[in-house]
């Protein structure tokens, strides 16, 4: 509670008038209430899956009845959702290395030599994040057809597409940390360009790269739309594996195998967050 002096008519000082801070601590709970909702909101279904693996039954129902890894244990022994997590994994490192690679020569070039044309650049490396994903697998299914293009290299492609935007805009985020004497230096010296990216900016923004060969990798596991229209038999991804298998039945397997998923992104986030931040590699 704070004081006010209030004045008489004459302008002398008058009494003291008290005036209470309650408005302002009413509106602080309530945007922290309404801001707690919205968290719960968000995270209350992820709890309800990590939860729900764990039952015992094949119902799945929330609260569990019981404890059990009765379920992590059919993911291990199952061969069609064990080989859809390989080649997952093996698709989203490929694609991350792709898009990682062309989104650090995307960036040096937006950052060194676009000049006034950086933002038009910035767009356009940034349009697949505005393009729905259907649209990009169309077009490259129509690729494959027109083009003797095999399969997996559109597949490769389409995930190095949507991967791209983001290692574009968390490495530009690095880029702009390192100053650009260093390199004419490293020229004056005698170095190359490509000689100069090699040796003095890929070691000055090796935490932003691999930060975004991260995030790309978790964009690339978890898409649908790309591999719905693209994969072909015996290169199913987990996601289309899940969403195929949730067609005939549906038990806690799929919440067992959702829980790792889910463990996998929040390990590679806390890598994120302690290289460079999240906020540097999200900032589109």
């Amino acid at each position: 509670m704070t004081a006010t002096a209030s004045h008489g008519p004459d302008g002398a000082l008058g009494a003291v008038v008290p005036r209470s801070k309650g408005k302002g601590s009413l509106r602080r709970g309530a945007m922290g209430a309404y801001v707690t909702a919205i968290y719960v909101f968000l995270l209350a279904p992820i709890v309800i899956i990590v939860f729900s693996s764990f039952d015992p039954t094949t119902a799945n129902t929330f609260p569990p009845s019981g404890f059990s890894l009765r379920w992590y244990r059919e993911f291990a022994d199952s061969s069609g959702f064990v080989d859809a997590f390989r080649f997952s994994l093996w698709l989203g490192i490929v694609a991350a290395i792709v898009a990682t690679v062309i989104g650090l020569f995307t960036a040096y070039g937006l950052v060194r030599f676009a000049g006034r044309r950086r933002e038009m650049g910035q767009s356009l490396a940034l349009l697949p994040i505005m393009i729905p994903h259907i649209l990009i697998s169309i077009s490259l299914l129509l690729l494959i057809t027109a083009l003797p293009v095999s399969e997996i290299a559109v597949l490769i492609i389409g995930h190095a597409i949507i991967c791209l935007p983001f290692t574009v805009a968390g490495i530009t985020a690095s880029l702009e940390g390192v100053d650009e004497q260093l390199e004419l230096a490293a020229m004056t010296l005698g170095a190359s360009r490509l000689r100069v990216i090699w040796e003095v900016v890929i070691p000055l923004v090796a935490p932003g790269v691999l930060s975004a060969l991260i995030f790309a990798f978790i964009v690339s596991f978890g898409d649908v739309y790309i591999a719905l229209f693209l994969s072909g038999p015996g290169r199913t991804t987990l996601p289309i594996e899940i969403f195929s298998y949730m067609q005939w039945e549906s038990t806690p397997v799929i919440a067992a195998i959702t829980s790792v998923q889910i463990l996998m992104i929040v390990v590679l986030g806390l890598v994120i967050e302690r290289l460079v931040g999240l906020r540097k590699v999200m900032r589109v």
